[in-house]
């Protein structure tokens, strides 16, 4: 049954609360860095927050502990994802970042053709050579003039890998489980594995600065809980599809917040490979982007 307009207008609400949620994380990031916080120990009081309120928001019954291994596994995965882009904040501009890492979709579909969930088509072919080249151009210099580090974008570049290939196993092995469900289970595995890794390094402790204090509570609360909620709820109404390349927009508000906030500027360079990623995620997903702009006109009237 196709949603209302009540529940379409609500869903792309929802969907864009989730982008502006989701484009602020490399901000707060950046600005936890300046005080003196550190990747890992930012990674695990992130997840440690976001799994204990996604836990009070998510009421009922557990699933089965064989299913629930399965959903920490797939979690686990995504850890990696995280760890890597954190990674490339310490290196390279927060926009920069975002850009590489929204090679992901095109990834998503070379990766879903490998395994056999979806037909590789002429399209996604084309969309991908348009990704990498405008990865390449992303790459050639930071604003100023000055090279960036290619271990910052190579980071970026393993963010957007691990993430497309944590979308392909929730496809196929997290089928026919509650998004929040899925989302709990993400959580409690990434705080498990990044308070170890945090542990292991150089502990969980913080420096006693208020504003990095307040960026890694807001990533933990804003850029995790209330962005993966929003996003699964919206999700929910208007379809996956659609709700994917409407969240495409983030990369637009992390460039006006990098610029606004931190200063960053592109070069000319950066924005033709920022032209060249966005176009080839918008011409790989033409189809539910025309289905998204009529849903979007239809709340408008």
């Amino acid at each position: 049954m196709p949603p209302s307009h009540r529940d379409e207008t609500r869903g792309l609400a929802l969907v864009a609360l989730s982008t502006i949620a989701y484009g602020v994380l490399p901000i707060l990031g950046k600005v936890a860095y300046a005080t003196g916080v550190q990747a890992l120990p930012l990674l695990a009081w992130r997840y440690v927050i976001a799994a204990a309120l996604i836990a009070i928001l998510q009421r009922g019954p557990r699933p089965p502990l064989r299913e629930r291994v399965r959903l920490w596994a797939i979690g686990s995965v995504f850890v990696f994802n995280s760890i890597a882009y954190f990674r490339a904040l310490e290196e390279i501009p927060a926009s920069v970042t975002a850009l590489v890492l929204y090679t992901y979709p095109v990834i998503v579909a070379l990766l879903a053709a490998a395994v056999g969930l979806e037909r590789l088509t002429w399209r996604a072919l084309l969309a991908t050579l348009g990704a990498f080249a405008g990865c390449a151009l992303t790459a050639g210099g930071a604003p100023g003039g000055e090279p960036l580090r290619l271990s910052g974008v190579g980071w970026a570049l393993a963010a957007a890998l691990v993430y497309a290939s944590y979308i392909v196993l929730s496809s196929r092995f997290g089928a026919g489980v509650p998004a929040r469900v899925l989302a709990l289970h993400l959580a409690q595995a990434a705080a498990v594995l990044c308070v170890a890794f945090s542990l292991a390094d150089r502990g969980l402790a913080l420096p006693l600065d208020p504003r990095g204090l307040l960026a890694v509570a807001g990533i933990g609360v804003v850029s995790t809980v209330v962005a993966m909620t929003t996003f699964l709820a919206g999700m929910a109404l208007i379809g996956p599809t659609r709700a994917s390349v409407l969240s495409s927009l983030e990369v637009i508000v992390t460039l006006v917040l990098a610029f606004a906030f931190l200063g960053e500027r592109l070069g000319p360079w950066q924005w033709a490979g920022a032209a060249l990623i966005l176009g080839a995620v918008a011409f790989q997903s033409l189809g539910a982007l025309r289905r998204a702009m009529i849903s979007v006109s239809r709340t408008t009237r």
